[in-house]
């Protein structure tokens, strides 16, 4: 038997793995949690699981922040990440951190199952399947603009803390939306964060 870990900020995202693991034979849910905190009290309390299988990109602390933690102090629990968007940045990242794989969440129901199978009997493999690099490509001032708008900003209060134009703001602005598609700023600090180019 088994026993896995699901850690996702999403709980549509986190209940459907559940579900999908737990209708394998083989595997036993250990625990799920909303965070990677609560993911580390868990392991404290119950102890660790065989496999860890975590969201990469969360609030407060990522996947990948939380895997040295989980390395350290549970050196035997496997850890598999997975992406929304799968970067080949972010692969090489759990690759060198020792991560047993990096998927992404749109992998097949067989896909996730086996690469859990794989991981928890070879302890050196890491497994992966695909990611894309992003095409999106923004300026520095772009840069500058998503990140306020990701506090929280107005482009009036962004003209003012960069000094520039309101005019100005608004043609970056657009600029951005296009590039991330999006059709308001909530869409283009989500996409930003999805691409991996805002982190949380």
């Amino acid at each position: 038997m088994i026993t896995v870990m699901i850690v996702d900020d999403h709980p549509v995202v986190r209940d459907g793995l559940e579900v999908l693991l737990a209708s394998e034979k083989e595997f036993k849910i250990h625990a799920t949690a909303a965070t990677a905190a609560e993911a580390l009290a868990l392991c404290e309390k119950k102890g660790a699981p065989d496999v860890l299988v975590s969201d990469i990109r969360m609030p407060e602390m990522t996947g990948l922040e939380l895997l040295p933690r989980v390395r350290k102090r549970y050196p035997q629990t496997r850890v598999l990440l997975l992406a929304g968007m799968p970067l080949k940045s972010e692969e090489e990242e759990a690759r060198a951190g020792g991560a047993a794989g990096y998927l992404p969440k749109s992998a097949k129901r067989g896909v996730l199952a086996a690469a859990i199978r794989r991981v928890a009997a070879e302890p050196d493999v890491f497994v992966e399947e695909g990611y894309v690099q992003p095409k999106t490509r923004l300026s520095g001032r772009e840069s500058e603009i998503l990140r306020y708008m990701a506090l929280g900003k107005t482009r009036e209060e962004i003209a003012v803390i960069l000094g520039i134009s309101f005019e100005t703001v608004r043609t970056h602005t657009k600029n951005l939306f296009a590039k991330l598609d999006a059709v308001n700023s909530a869409a283009a600090v989500s996409r930003a964060y999805e691409l991996g180019l805002l982190r949380a």
